[in-house]
């Protein structure tokens, strides 16, 4: 007999919102000014992630924040994550297979790393932040808040880059809809085609952006370059 565990759907809870508004300022404020916490966070989003949701676990769950999907002998292990496609409508959209999460999160934290200890041009630290962006999106990790720890791990690696943050920006409520979501669901869904599209979510996520980027054109690829 397979055994059911039980959904989580956080946002449900009725302080939800303005705890996690409050929560999401002060994590904001933090990942601004602490740097040994803001490197913490991108070398292991799983304890942010249990900072932001451990008060709306199940009782019987703990491991709902900060456990990754797919991590064998855990409730996570075989929990599939999709939702409604912004592309195919009445087509259910699927996040990467809950096996491969572990190795892909690995591998996403090191790269990203790498990148930002070693890249200085505007461009090729605002791709390193759309690869965040996008990668993390379609991994999926965790069963839910998977929006509020990307766009928190945007803002860690923005600010580790000194890439200031615009006044547009947000943690909570998400700051975004339709086209970003279009966009990252192409990423997700043609992995032949991620470095145009990855191009695409930078021309969007610039505007979270202050800086460098404060200035035209500097969102988009530069002529004598691929995008990616």
């Amino acid at each position: 007999m397979t055994l059911q565990h039980p959904e989580w759907h956080p946002q449900r809870h009725p302080e939800f919102d303005d705890r996690m508004a409050v929560e999401s300022a002060t994590l904001l404020q933090k990942l601004r000014t602490d740097p040994v916490y803001r490197r913490a966070c991108l070398d292991d989003p799983r304890g942010l992630h249990r900072d932001l949701y451990s008060a709306f676990v199940p009782p019987a769950h703990p491991e709902y924040a900060g456990g990754y999907r797919g991590v064998p002998g855990t409730s996570l292990a075989l929990r599939v994550m999709g939702g409604p496609s912004v592309i195919v409508e009445g087509q259910t959209f699927t996040f990467m297979d809950p096996p491969d999460v572990p190795s892909a999160m690995q591998s996403l934290v090191g790269t990203v790393r790498l990148r930002i200890d070693t890249l200085v041009e505007p461009w090729d630290q605002l791709v390193t932040l759309s690869y965040l962006f996008s990668q993390f999106g379609f991994i999926h990790p965790f069963l839910d808040g998977n929006g509020h720890v990307q766009r928190s791990l945007f803002a860690a690696a923005a600010v580790e880059m000194n890439l200031p943050l615009s006044n547009r920006f947000a943690i909570h409520p998400r700051p975004y809809d339709f086209l970003l979501a279009h966009t990252l669901e192409n990423y997700s869904r043609r992995p032949a085609q991620r470095p145009q599209w990855l191009s695409a979510v930078a021309e969007y996520l610039v505007q979270w952006l202050e800086g460098p980027f404060d200035a035209p054109g500097m969102g988009m690829a530069p002529l004598d370059r691929e995008g990616g």
